[in-house]
C-alpha cells in the first residue's frame, strides 16, 4: 500500500478595511467563538510588505481607508471568506481581498568582522527547511593578516565577510526564517515579498 504524504499547506492573504488593532481583535474573538485552530499571521507584525509608502500618506490624510493585511491557513481563509456578508453586516468590517499565495520571497545582506559570526549566519543559511530555496546567494571572504590586533575601530580589519541573496518558498517558513534573522544583528532582511494568485 502507498504512503500518504501530508500535503503541501496552503496560504492566502485576506485584507480587511478597518484598523489593525480592531481586526485583531475581532480575529482572535471569531475564531476563538468558532473553536478554530487558525494560522494568522498579521503583516505589520511580521514584516510581511503589505503597502508601499502612497498607501501610507494616504492613509495618514484620510485618503485611502485604513486597512488590515493578514497571511491565514487555507482553513481560515474559507472560513472567512463564508463569513464575509455576514461579518461586514454585523461589524462593519469589510473583507476587500482573499488571495491565495503562491510562495513568497526575503532577500537579506549581511557583513560580519569574525569568522565565529560568518559561519553561524551560514550555519543557518545551510539548515533552510524543506520548502525554501536560497537565490542568488553571494558569500565573500576577505582575509588581511597584516591587520591583526585590536581593530574596534580600526579602518581594516584581519577578517571580513560579506553575503547576500534571496531565500524563496512558503510563506510561514519564510515568516520563521524572519524571526530568526532578528536574533542575529549581523543579518538585514527586507521585508518578505508575497506572490499572489
Amino acid at each position: 500500500m502507498a504512503k500518504k504524504t501530508a500535503a503541501t499547506p496552503r496560504f492566502y492573504e485576506v485584507v480587511f478595511q478597518g484598523k489593525p488593532k480592531v481586526v485583531k481583535a475581532f480575529i482572535k474573538g471569531l475564531m476563538m467563538g468558532a473553536e478554530r485552530d487558525a494560522t494568522v499571521y498579521y503583516s505589520f507584525d511580521e514584516g510581511v510588505h503589505h503597502e508601499g509608502k502612497a498607501e501610507k500618506f494616504k492613509e495618514m490624510f484620510g485618503i485611502r481607508a485604513i486597512d488590515c493585511h493578514m497571511v491565514t491557513s487555507a482553513e481560515a481563509s474559507a472560513y472567512l471568506k463564508k463569513m464575509a456578508r455576514k461579518i461586514a453586516t454585523d461589524t462593519g468590517l469589510e473583507i476587500s481581498s482573499n488571495r491565495s499565495i503562491r510562495n513568497a520571497s526575503l532577500k537579506f545582506e549581511y557583513h560580519a568582522y569574525a569568522p565565529r559570526y560568518s559561519a553561524e549566519i551560514v550555519k543557518v543559511l545551510k539548515a533552510l527547511p524543506k520548502g525554501l530555496k536560497l537565490q542568488g546567494y553571494d558569500h565573500v571572504e576577505k582575509r588581511d593578516p597584516s591587520a591583526k590586533g585590536v581593530e574596534a575601530y580600526s579602518a581594516t580589519h584581519d577578517f571580513e565577510a560579506d553575503g547576500a541573496g534571496t531565500v524563496v518558498g512558503r510563506i510561514d517558513l519564510l515568516i520563521e526564517l524572519k524571526r530568526t534573522f532578528a536574533q542575529y544583528p549581523l543579518i538585514q532582511a527586507e521585508d518578505i515579498i508575497l506572490n499572489l494568485a
